[in-house]
Protein backbone atom coordinates (compact mmCIF):
# COMPACT_ATOMS: atom_id res chain seq x y z
CA UNK A 1 0.00 0.00 0.00
CA UNK A 2 1.31 3.00 -0.78
CA UNK A 3 1.62 6.18 1.47
CA UNK A 4 -0.50 8.74 0.87
CA UNK A 5 0.91 12.18 0.12
CA UNK A 6 -1.04 14.15 2.10
CA UNK A 7 0.73 14.88 5.27
CA UNK A 8 -2.51 14.55 7.75
CA UNK A 9 -3.53 11.59 6.61
CA UNK A 10 -3.36 8.68 9.40
CA UNK A 11 -1.33 5.67 8.87
CA UNK A 12 -2.96 2.42 10.13
CA UNK A 13 -0.71 0.06 12.21
CA UNK A 14 -1.33 -3.24 13.96
CA UNK A 15 0.76 -4.93 16.37
CA UNK A 16 -0.01 -8.29 16.94
CA UNK A 17 1.24 -9.93 20.39
CA UNK A 18 1.04 -13.77 20.66
CA UNK A 19 2.81 -14.29 23.99
CA UNK A 20 1.35 -15.30 27.29
CA UNK A 21 1.03 -13.22 29.71
CA UNK A 22 0.85 -13.76 33.27
CA UNK A 23 -1.76 -13.22 35.36
CA UNK A 24 -1.37 -10.43 38.11
CA UNK A 25 -0.10 -11.69 41.67
CA UNK A 26 -2.57 -11.37 44.50
CA UNK A 27 -2.18 -11.18 47.99
CA UNK A 28 -4.79 -12.92 49.75
CA UNK A 29 -4.73 -11.51 52.66
CA UNK A 30 -5.02 -7.99 50.92
CA UNK A 31 -8.62 -9.20 49.77
CA UNK A 32 -11.64 -7.60 50.72
CA UNK A 33 -13.56 -11.35 51.09
CA UNK A 34 -12.85 -14.62 51.85
CA UNK A 35 -11.30 -16.48 48.75
CA UNK A 36 -14.12 -18.79 47.96
CA UNK A 37 -16.82 -16.27 48.82
CA UNK A 38 -17.27 -15.36 45.13
CA UNK A 39 -17.91 -18.55 44.49
CA UNK A 40 -20.61 -19.17 46.86
CA UNK A 41 -22.21 -16.14 45.91
CA UNK A 42 -22.17 -17.25 42.52
CA UNK A 43 -23.64 -20.25 43.59
CA UNK A 44 -26.73 -18.80 45.38
CA UNK A 45 -27.62 -16.83 42.84
CA UNK A 46 -27.59 -19.91 40.30
CA UNK A 47 -29.71 -21.98 42.61
CA UNK A 48 -31.87 -19.12 43.23
CA UNK A 49 -32.33 -18.52 39.59
CA UNK A 50 -33.03 -22.25 38.95
CA UNK A 51 -35.79 -21.86 41.44
CA UNK A 52 -37.46 -19.25 40.05
CA UNK A 53 -37.04 -20.06 36.90
CA UNK A 54 -38.66 -23.48 38.38
CA UNK A 55 -41.58 -21.48 40.01
CA UNK A 56 -42.62 -19.58 36.94
CA UNK A 57 -42.54 -23.08 34.68
CA UNK A 58 -44.67 -24.58 37.05
CA UNK A 59 -47.11 -21.72 37.26
CA UNK A 60 -47.55 -21.47 33.56
CA UNK A 61 -48.08 -25.23 33.47
CA UNK A 62 -50.93 -24.74 36.09
CA UNK A 63 -53.08 -21.96 34.63
CA UNK A 64 -53.12 -23.39 30.85
CA UNK A 65 -51.00 -20.38 29.16
CA UNK A 66 -51.53 -20.92 25.67
CA UNK A 67 -49.51 -19.02 23.10
CA UNK A 68 -51.92 -17.23 21.17
CA UNK A 69 -51.05 -17.60 17.34
CA UNK A 70 -52.33 -15.19 14.89
CA UNK A 71 -55.37 -16.37 12.36
CA UNK A 72 -53.92 -16.75 9.00
CA UNK A 73 -56.83 -15.30 6.33
CA UNK A 74 -57.42 -17.02 3.39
Amino acid sequence: MEKPSNSSAYEMTYEYYYDYMDPVMVNARSLRYNRYSIVIIFWIIMAAFIGLFFLILTNISRTGFQISTPLSQT
